[in-house]
């Protein structure tokens, strides 16, 4: 590639699908490179964070174009958030594609909504798109704002859309100022008129109460995500609201088509800022200097390596992965390919596998007691335990990562305690809780945890998942609580938890007890909750799935090794983001970025 400056066009104009002019930036190498493929990203947080960025892929051989959707920033017309967005992200690739800087090879990038915005463009260009890359995609509105019981994830819809949508532009800032001056503001009810309660016009805000988790109109099917042809980078963090979205899209994209594309799949013990995070810290919590990950580097190799014909890379300088992750991993499967990297907490340790779930995987079965213990031995008397749900008082939620001690001596829940583990464990985070419960109320919330006791007693989530059971008042059922969460490898001695309770507020719209709306009314009921054992009928079992022996004891194997050879080493992993040359500040919703910026740095933490 030429040493000579590349090219930059800023706030150009470019029609989208019904001629509404929207602002384009445009990053290119040296016209001596031309054509070359181009990284494509449509945000609607403002393309001027991405500048540094895209002079990043400049630097390394390819073109770099980012677009404000419409209606945001510097582009004309409405933003209706999820809609308009196949038709002029396709309207943009045939632009893109016109240009004689292209080589027709379009990469498909971003995180967040323009994660979505990244799968329309292989959905509606299949030709154009040969790869795309997806960092925690919000795939709608649908999904992203409601539990898969369709409960509404209040603080997650509340905040992003006061600081994100009804405007042209974010409102950085101002959920911190709000949560500051009212720290109780989800507390309100009706939940329909929390936005004049956190003092803002959102005059849309409550479409969504009405809505519900319905698919929106442009929907990304399941049939369109399994035939794209492009091959794939999928990337997910443990602690990221949005983690399930990246171990579907890992099953579902591309396997209607044969052969099946490339594709590969990284997660980490991250939360929302995915790889590019300041710290190793999330919560209480602290994965240490494994955790890090040279995510730009890697992802450039994969790029070059998928994109025929490749960008000329072979007169850039080697990238050393310890430039900004000193003790990122380098396992042998991180090169190839398609295939998968996923850190195990509590090993601490990253392992790299052709397929996820690695195989053998099993699923390993646990027994709920009357006495509150959670055995591998289906026995015990009959009978019930109880919890009184207060609406007034609902069983409040925690920050990623916290540690949960705290919340032991709250009388609104029943636990069920494992007995010390005889060896060490490693769950998938996947899984399920069966229940036989009722509850004197006209419906009822069932959350359920399942959480690690660590010898230290920390006390730590692993997998959730929720339940809305409505019947009449008093009357018994089985069920089946789906659970998500992470990998986590559990010491000998440790303890398994598993709590159920009936809310998880402010994360969750709390049920009210009354059997009305939770979202227009304001009337509360305390009604009390009884999970049942019957041993002869139905009880309690909580199944997850378990890695096989001979995996996990590999990762114990080489989590120790690991530790025991950085123990000594300069954790410089950690230092503070703002030394990198690419400055972003995440929030709830944000794309993200691959700072790809400076000779020889890769991703900076």
């Amino acid at each position: 590639m030429s040493a000579a400056p590349g090219e930059m066009w800023t706030n150009l104009r470019v029609a989208g699908a019904d001629g509404t002019p929207l602002a384009v930036d445009v990053h290119l190498p040296p016209r001596v490179d031309w054509p070359v493929p181009v990284v494509v990203t449509r945000t609607p947080y403002g393309r001027s964070a991405h500048l540094a960025e895209g002079q990043g892929w400049a630097a390394r051989g390819f073109g770099y174009v980012v677009q404000d959707v419409r209606g945001r920033y510097d582009s004309d017309g409405q933003w209706r958030p999820y809609r308009d967005e196949r038709a002029d992200g396709a309207t943009l690739a045939d632009w893109i594609i016109d240009q004689r800087w292209c080589d027709s090879q379009l990469v498909a990038y971003g995180g967040s909504y323009s994660g979505f915005t990244a799968w329309a463009l292989a959905v509606e260009r299949p030709d154009a798109v040969r790869a795309v890359v997806s960092l925690g995609p919000s795939m709608g509105l649908h999904r992203t704002k409601f539990e898969p019981s369709g409960i509404l994830r209040l603080a997650e819809h509340a905040y992003w859309w006061l600081e994100r949508a009804d405007g042209r532009t974010s409102r950085d800032g101002l959920v911190r100022l709000v949560h500051a001056r009212q720290p109780d503001v989800l507390d309100h009810l009706p939940v329909c008129e929390l936005p004049a309660r956190m003092g803002a016009s959102l005059p849309h805000w409550a479409d969504l109460l009405h809505d519900g988790p319905e698919p929106g109109p442009e929907v990304l099917t399941d049939g369109e995500l399994a035939g794209v042809r492009a091959a794939a980078f999928h990337v997910g963090g443990w602690y990221d609201l949005l983690v399930t979205e990246t171990l579907t899209h890992w099953d579902l994209v591309g396997s209607a088509v044969t052969p099946r594309p490339p594709r590969r799949m990284l997660v980490g013990a991250w939360g929302h800022d995915l790889a590019f995070a300041p710290t190793s810290r999330v919560g209480d919590r602290d994965h240490g200097p494994a955790s890090r990950y040279d995510f730009g580097t890697r992802c450039i190799d994969w790029l070059r390596a998928v994109l025929r014909p490749a960008p000329a890379s072979s007169a850039l300088p080697a990238v050393s992965p310890t430039a900004s992750a000193p003790h990122a991993p380098t396992p042998p499967a991180s090169q190839a390919l398609s295939g998968a990297e996923v850190f195990v907490r509590g090993a601490d340790q990253w392992v790299a596998c052709a397929q996820w779930p690695p195989a053998p995987a099993t699923d390993a079965v646990w027994y709920a007691g009357a006495d509150e213990t959670l055995s591998v031995e289906d026995s015990g008397p009959a009978g019930g335990r109880s919890f009184r749900y207060d609406p007034a008082e609902p069983f409040p939620s925690t920050v990623p990562g916290a540690d949960r001690r705290p919340l032991l001596g709250r009388k609104d829940a029943v636990r069920f305690i494992s007995d010390p583990l005889p060896a060490p464990v490693t769950l998938l985070g996947s899984g399920r809780v069966e229940l036989s419960a009722a509850a004197d109320g006209p419906a009822a919330d069932w959350i359920v945890r399942v959480l690690g006791w660590q010898v230290d007693g920390a006390l730590f989530e692993i997998a959730f998942g929720s339940a809305v059971r409505t019947a009449p008042a008093g009357t018994s059922g089985a069920f089946a609580v789906t659970l998500a969460g992470a990998v986590e490898q559990l010491p000998t001695g440790a303890r398994l938890v598993l709590e159920i309770t009936g809310s998880d507020h402010p994360n969750l719209a709390r049920n009210l007890g009354t059997g009305q709306d939770r979202y227009t009314t304001a009337a509360t009921r305390p009604y009390t909750q009884t999970v049942l054992f019957e041993p002869a009928r139905a009880g309690i079992r909580l199944v997850l799935s378990v890695m096989g022996l001979g995996v996990a004891a590999e990762i114990e194997r080489d989590g120790k090794a690991d530790r025991d050879s950085t123990a000594g080493r300069d954790r410089t992993a950690g230092r503070d983001r703002t030394a990198g040359p690419a400055e972003r500040a995440f929030g709830s919703g944000d794309d993200q970025l691959l700072a790809v910026t400076g000779a020889g740095e890769g991703s900076h933490p």
